[in-house]
């Protein structure tokens, strides 16, 4: 069941949501790197993915914008796990909890990425 359908941007959060839902704590990126390369598949992105789960994903300028200079967004897969002592909690297994306030400086990277590479006429101005 998804808890945060009703939240705007619904495409955005959607993703936020799909992260959430994978273990991806440091030093275990494996499944995190492979949503992101079926992210690109489904969506027939270039992509790279090395032994040790990095992953760059390529989309292709917007229709006249092929000769503007690219541009790239970087981050972090990994999220560093903390907990307090009393709560027991294993970041390799279980699923984070969510709640409306959303905070979680990775997933809201990757979401915000992930919906730009989805979109299918992307603009950026740069000064």
């Amino acid at each position: 069941m998804r808890v945060l359908s009703e939240l705007e941007p619904k495409n955005v959060f959607s993703f936020f949501e799909d992260i959430c839902n994978i273990p991806h704590p440091s030093y275990k990126e494996e499944k995190i790197s492979n949503y992101l390369v079926d992210f690109a598949k489904e969506r027939k992105l270039e992509y790279y993915q090395d032994s040790l789960n990095n992953v760059i994903i390529i989309k292709e300028a917007s229709k006249g914008y092929e000769d503007a200079a690219p541009i790239i967004l970087q981050g972090h897969m990994d999220m560093v796990c903390e907990k307090r002592p009393d709560v027991e909690h294993d970041f390799t297994r279980h699923l984070i909890v969510i709640r409306v306030c959303i905070n979680e400086e990775l997933g809201t990277k990757i979401i915000f990425k992930s919906y730009l590479l989805r979109e299918q006429r992307l603009v950026v101005m740069m000064e």
